[in-house]
Order: C-alpha cells, then sequence, then structure tokens
C-alpha cells in the first residue's frame, strides 16, 4: 500500500521538525547503532518506514517494518509509536 505524496511528506516533515528525539530513539534502538546522531524519517508505505541515519561513518538509510500491515492516514500515526515503543523496549526504558 502506497500513500499519498501529500500525506507521506506531511507526516515526514512533521516528524523531523517537532518530535526529531523521536527518530534518533527510533534508529538507535532498533538498529542497535548507537553512534547515529541524528535520523530523519523520509518515506512510509503500508508495510513499513524508511528512516535516513547520520552517523561518524557517514549517511545511510534504514527501513523499519511496521507491526502490521496499514492502509489508513491514522494508523501511521499508531505505527510510529509501535516503532518507538519498540525502540525504547530495545533501551530498557519502557
Amino acid at each position: 500500500m502506497t500513500f499519498d505524496e501529500e500525506v507521506v511528506t506531511a507526516i515526514c516533515d512533521y516528524m523531523n521538525s517537532d518530535p526529531t528525539e523521536s527518530n534518533l530513539t527510533i534508529v538507535q534502538g532498533l538498529s542497535a547503532d548507537r553512534t547515529v546522531t541524528r535520523a530523519d524519517l523520509i518515506s512510509f508505505d503500508g508495510d513499513g518506514a524508511t528512516f535516513r541515519a547520520y552517523s561518524p561513518e557517514g549517511e545511510r538509510e534504514v527501513r523499519f517494518a511496521w507491526d502490521r500491515p496499514i492502509s489508513e492516514r491514522p494508523e501511521v500515526r499508531e505505527q510510529l509509536f509501535a516503532l518507538l515503543n519498540r525502540a525504547m523496549d530495545a533501551f530498557g526504558t519502557r
């Protein structure tokens, strides 16, 4: 499932401007790479989210699957929180 480009852009812009620490927590926790210093949400679809991870070694894209396939805009928020919760579990902070 793909989402309209306007929806993807709006959600990515929000995630990259306000709760940027959430992006970093997701990428560090789920990739187990604590050297990542910044992470941007760059895309998502019905199966998962793709982030650009920045570390001293350079940039790379990382992708994480949603807990389940999604098709509606409100489900994106739900699944981003699910990724954040999984990352916090990886850190042992939840």
